[in-house]
């Protein structure tokens, strides 16, 4: 019984230690460690980030979190994908302060719906600062989806740390 409990202990520090791993993840992380461009290019993360990006529109990074938990758990590659995916669609919901993409972000973050107002405000305000900044129009998509993936992980864990569960 004593081995048992010993056994238990043991698997729920290393599922601890997976999970900090993964929340600690940053995008630039999440594509070039995870999908198939991570697996494919190990060692050569700019090639793994072109494979994961140009392949599937990074799809099979987010999906590792399925197929690999120990490189892609939690709602950080999810939230990347997701920003990836649909950055010209974010872009323009929150300029306006609203839209189905917007919510959505905001639900893989796990903010509150009664901070979630607050959120996409403080949201346009990092987008528009971005948007003012020199060389953003000459800009990849996935350095834009970066920029906005880091400023919004940075808002929600400086403002909203206790509103946004997944930021």
């Amino acid at each position: 019984m004593k081995k048992i409990g010993v056994c238990g202990v043991v698997v729920a520090a290393l599922f601890l230690g997976l999970a900090q791993t993964a929340a600690a993840r940053d995008f630039d992380g999440i594509y070039t460690e995870c999908g198939l461009g991570g697996m494919l290019m190990k060692d050569k993360p700019g090639m793994a980030s072109f494979t994961n990006v140009t392949w599937d529109s990074g799809s099979t990074a987010s999906s590792s979190n399925i197929s690999s938990p120990d490189t892609c758990e939690g709602g950080s590659a999810k939230k990347a994908a997701f920003i990836f995916d649909t950055y010209r669609l974010l872009e323009k919901e929150i300029a306006r302060g609203e839209g189905k993409h917007l919510t959505t972000l905001l639900a893989i973050a796990g903010c509150d719906e009664s901070a979630r107002g607050d959120v996409a405000q403080a949201l346009r305000k990092e987008l528009s600062a971005m948007a003012a900044a020199p060389g953003y129009s000459t800009q990849t998509r996935y350095e834009q989806a970066k920029g906005l993936y880091e400023r919004f992980n940075q808002r929600v864990s400086s403002d909203f740390a206790l509103s946004c569960r997944n930021g």
